[in-house]
């Protein structure tokens, strides 16, 4: 791959509130051409939708269909029809893929696109041996990435209750191949750097159609990127939050995973300051203790009754 000389991140807007496919596919289309990213000499490519439980699209919490369509017309347009392209996804601790898959659209999706759809908890997998600042672990990774030419990851643009937001970096931590991906919680944003140091996003195409704050809001918007952290700190601005103090990017920086300095910033019809205007922001530490607080009350009750949380709850 070329990459370009400094990072790049892409503003766009379908500039419809209720956007018809024919509205993200222009925008999609336009974002990913503003990039000018080299896509010469790819024969495999992985695109990672963030999938993250059985929530529709329209919920703002998992990547729109729509998006990943027109993604892989856009790449079947520029490299050619043979390219080989797979879609996907781990099991999570309360998801399985395979279902993800069916109820979400992307069985349907695979089959009128003619692509394959790839559960990374299953198949080959290689524990790979990771350093993130002085700690040292282990992760799974589906052989799957690694031996993808192109990684196009298609998250959402949405906050968290742990880590503040989720976004580029985040989206492929749900492609460690361990389903209970609850025992890294803590070490969380380790393992969001650690999973990224193994597998690059070489694109990303940020579903901002539905974003995701203090509650479901239509934007209408497509963010694209060079860079997976360049892209993640353009989101972060977006959605009132200071980068350098998301944790987990804050690390990312410092093991160099991305790049953060000279960002070129390209809006097309709309800009970084109109779309945070739109966000529907919320006081991120006042949502976090509020929301730990809610757990701890739910833990107790579990105990008392003798019932379990949900581990969903805790990712």
């Amino acid at each position: 791959m070329v990459y370009n000389s400094m990072p790049k991140v892409v503003l766009t807007s379908t500039r419809n509130e209720i956007s018809s496919l024919g509205d993200i596919n222009k925008a999609v289309t336009r974002a990913i051409d503003l990039l000018d990213f080299n896509l010469k000499r790819v024969e495999k490519v992985v695109i990672k939708p963030n999938l993250c439980y059985y929530w529709d699209f329209s919920t703002g919490e998992t990547t729109d269909p729509r998006i990943v369509s027109t993604v892989i017309d856009y790449i079947r347009n520029q490299i050619g029809k043979d390219v080989d392209i797979l879609i996907a996804e781990a099991d999570a601790s309360a998801m399985k893929t395979k279902y993800s898959f069916r109820v979400l659209g992307y069985d349907k999706l695979s089959q009128a696109k003619n692509v394959k759809l790839v559960n990374l908890s299953k198949g080959d997998i290689i524990n790979i041996k990771v350093k993130v600042r002085e700690r040292e672990f282990v992760l799974p990774i589906n052989n799957v990435l690694l031996e993808s030419d192109l990684i196009i990851n298609v998250p959402k643009l949405k906050t968290h209750n742990i880590t503040g937001m989720t976004c580029t970096l985040k989206n492929m931590f749900g492609a460690i191949s361990k389903p209970r991906k609850y025992s890294y919680h803590n070490m969380l944003s380790h393992a969001i750097v650690g999973i990224n140091k193994i597998v690059r996003s070489h694109v990303s195409v940020v579903d901002g159609i539905i974003a995701r704050g203090l509650h479901p809001k239509k934007l209408g918007v497509i963010i694209a990127g060079d860079d997976p952290l360049a892209t993640d700190f353009k989101a972060a601005q977006i959605m009132g939050f200071n980068p350098r103090k998301i944790q987990h990017l804050k690390m990312a920086n410092e093991e160099q995973i991305g790049r953060t300095n000279d960002i070129e910033l390209i809006e097309d019809c709309i800009t970084l300051a109109n779309i945070k205007n739109a966000f529907p922001q919320y006081n991120f530490t006042m949502r976090k203790f509020l929301w730990k607080l809610q757990l701890k009350l739910l833990k107790t009750y579990a105990a008392f009754v003798g019932d379990v949380v949900p581990p969903i709850l805790e990712q």
